[in-house]
């Protein structure tokens, strides 16, 4: 294949063969979304050390990032990545710290709160910061913060001292680790996301879809993590030479052969 020229689904079926240049053009349109998640999710871990591992990890066992998506778009791959990579980051880890949040209490709050403002709050306990938030959602900081109040003020009614004034910027990384575990027959796919942010269902098809996110945090927090990494992944610039060439050396890649010197016209007819 060419070097550069891929499509989501050439990449795909270049990737699951181990072609060199398909690995290539994944590092480098995927290692910034993945250190941008390393650094929110796990800024204890060295990084530099955990994104070579996170990118290992995918190629392993006959890339076992790809042969493991069953979706059919790269929308839908970027959640899956997300997931790999938060799996591969806890596993570095060793687990995540204790919260005093838990899928029950969590969920029971947000129940007193509308739908979109459910969405914000599981992202600001996501932890970030209602000018981070504003850039992907529809909420002016100000607002933001003013939610988040009221949400904190029922949770310490409901956790007592175990709250603390800081609850927000607290890492519930467990907290959502549980939520990924509860996934049920009724959840919707992955593709629905892709296709309710779109405007791509009917509204018979939005309306279901709502109502399920109304009853469903393990959805309503999936659907808040589209959101979050399909910002970053169209906002962030593909990686630079020396960052695809670094990753690619960490996964044993074979280098790339420096491009021939093109020799000017007159050159190439005399055959020099």
């Amino acid at each position: 294949m060419t070097e550069g020229v891929f499509s989501f689904h050439r990449m795909q079926q270049a990737c699951r063969a181990d072609e060199p240049a398909a690995w290539r053009h994944f590092i480098k349109n995927y290692a910034p979304l993945a250190k941008q998640l390393l650094r929110h999710y796990f800024p204890e871990q060295e990084q530099r050390g955990l994104l070579a591992q996170i990118f290992r990890e995918a190629r392993a066992d006959q890339a076992r990032l790809w042969r493991s998506f069953a979706g059919t778009n790269e929308k839908e791959f970027v959640l899956h990545f997300c997931y790999f990579l938060l799996a591969q980051g806890r596993a570095a880890r060793g687990g995540s710290p204790e919260t005093p949040l838990t899928p029950e209490n969590f969920w029971a709050v947000l129940q007193e709160f509308p739908p979109l403002q459910r969405e914000m709050l599981t992202l600001i306990f996501h932890r970030y910061s209602p000018e981070e938030l504003s850039a992907f959602l529809q909420f002016e900081p100000e607002t933001i913060v003013a939610i988040v109040a009221q949400a904190r003020e029922k949770l310490a009614a409901q956790l007592g001292s175990a709250a603390g004034g800081d609850l927000e910027r607290r890492d519930h990384d467990a907290l959502f680790a549980a939520v990924e575990k509860q996934r049920g027959e009724a959840c919707v796919p992955d593709k629905t996301y892709v296709r309710f942010v779109d405007g791509q269902l009917t509204w018979r098809e939005r309306e279901e879809v709502e109502r399920h996110l109304e009853n469903c945090f393990y959805c309503l927090n999936r659907f808040a993590e589209f959101r979050e990494v399909a910002h970053f992944f169209h906002v962030l610039p593909p990686a630079d030479d020396a960052a695809v060439a670094e990753l690619a050396a960490a996964l044993g890649l074979p280098g790339q052969k420096p491009r021939a010197k093109k020799l000017p016209w007159w050159q190439r007819l005399l055959g020099g």
